[in-house]
């Protein structure tokens, strides 16, 4: 903790805005509280008890969960709230339109167009970029900016007496300074029930990321290798899974990088300039699902408060 929080908070202090601005992205929470309170310490003092009187659940109390069905419970919960949802359209454009907004999208029928007064983009950065470059050239160049690294994640299983480790936390994450391949893993089936046959565990694994970008782009049969390998040295599984499964993605999880404060204030500029116009998205409030629902919930209050 104190190697990603305090670390970055002290060359904010002493590297000039620029790196302020990304702690304040990246810790939205540590930056609040030093400048209410001038330090770190008393502003965690301070903010333990501001939690004790807060209805809000922190994330460290919070008790985790999963879904039985998988994430897909999530949008599936959403869709069946709105009242049209359009499937199988790529949004090529966003535009002005008078007060509001046009919007086209290729469809199975051909382009179509929709106008709106508000709309939100909540599409990875990347894929927002070119969308409103037209209409915030500066929001598109700070979006096009924020990097995402590929990132592989493995699911293997074993039985649960072939395993030494017991296996009896939420799992393992690995510093580069172990000098190891993978990124961590999770002790999936010791957190959730049914993830797992009765005397067999799942594991998932992660590798690549900025630490190695190319781990992440190998063969399946590469990536495979060197979990199994891994999961044998550190927890003690034999040196074949029963079940192994390799997922890849060549954009995965958005960087909070040096800079990030000054490219969401640009996108906060084009907000202010197209009254309207939201982006939302895990690039922006936190990554984590929580941190999405959270950021969704009070961008859609946002855009209701307009429409109102």
């Amino acid at each position: 903790f104190l190697d990603y929080a305090i670390n970055p908070f002290v060359a904010g202090v002493y590297a000039g805005d620029p790196a302020r601005l990304s702690v304040r992205a990246a810790f939205p929470r540590l930056y609040e509280l030093e400048q209410k309170y001038g330090s770190l310490i008393r502003g965690a003092i301070a903010g333990a008890r501001e939690r004790r009187r807060n209805p809000e659940k922190s994330k460290q109390s919070a008790r985790m969960f999963s879904f039985a069905d998988g994430m897909q419970t999530l949008t599936d919960a959403i869709a069946g709230h709105l009242s049209e949802v359009l499937l199988d359209a790529k949004v090529i454009s966003v535009m002005k339109h008078g007060p509001g907004f046009r919007v086209v999208a290729e469809t199975g029928g051909g382009q179509q167009e929709f106008t709106a007064r508000a709309v939100v983009i909540a599409t990875p950065a990347y894929a927002a970029a070119p969308l409103v470059a037209p209409l915030a050239e500066a929001a598109a160049a700070a979006l096009a900016a924020i990097e995402y690294p590929p990132v592989a994640a493995v699911i293997s299983s074993y039985r649960r007496d072939d395993v030494r480790h017991a296996l009896d936390g939420f799992g393992a994450l690995l510093p580069q300074r172990e000098g190891r391949k993978t990124l961590g893993t999770i002790f999936s089936s010791s957190l959730f029930p049914n993830r797992a046959p009765p005397g067999t565990v799942l594991l998932t694994t992660f590798v690549g990321g900025m630490r190695d970008p190319q781990l992440a782009r190998a063969d399946e049969a590469v990536i495979g290798a060197v979990v199994q390998a891994e999961n044998a040295e550190l927890l003690g599984a034999p040196p074949r899974a029963q079940f192994l499964r390799v997922t890849q993605w060549p954009r995965a999880i958005p960087q909070y990088a040096l800079g990030h404060g000054a490219r969401m204030e640009a996108i906060e500029g084009a907000e202010r300039a197209h009254p309207g116009i939201y982006f939302c998205a895990n690039y922006r409030g936190g990554i984590s699902v929580g941190d999405c629902v959270k950021s969704g919930t009070q961008t859609g209050e946002r855009a209701a408060a307009f429409l109102a």
